[in-house]
């Protein structure tokens, strides 16, 4: 269920791989959007058994930080 608070965490894109989801964050680490790896170390430990690396951002901040990896994904794909 989404939340009104501006300061709630969303979850916008699920990762599989470790390097993917790195790479992700750091994206939206240099674009100056904060945001955080969640279930990596569940990941780590019994990878069966999670469903993957949630990167969440402030909900305030989920368009932008969609725009930064879709942007980053077509140049991407332009190269």
């Amino acid at each position: 269920m989404p939340s009104n608070d501006p300061g709630a965490l969303v979850t916008i894109r699920t990762f599989g791989d470790m390097a993917e989801a790195l790479l992700a964050q750091g994206c939206l680490d240099s674009a100056g959007i904060e945001c955080f790896l969640a279930d990596v170390n569940m990941a780590r430990l019994d990878w069966p058994l999670t469903r993957g690396m949630r990167l969440q951002v402030g909900a305030e901040d989920a368009a932008a930080a969609l725009a930064v990896l879709n942007e980053s994904v077509l140049e991407a794909a332009e190269e």
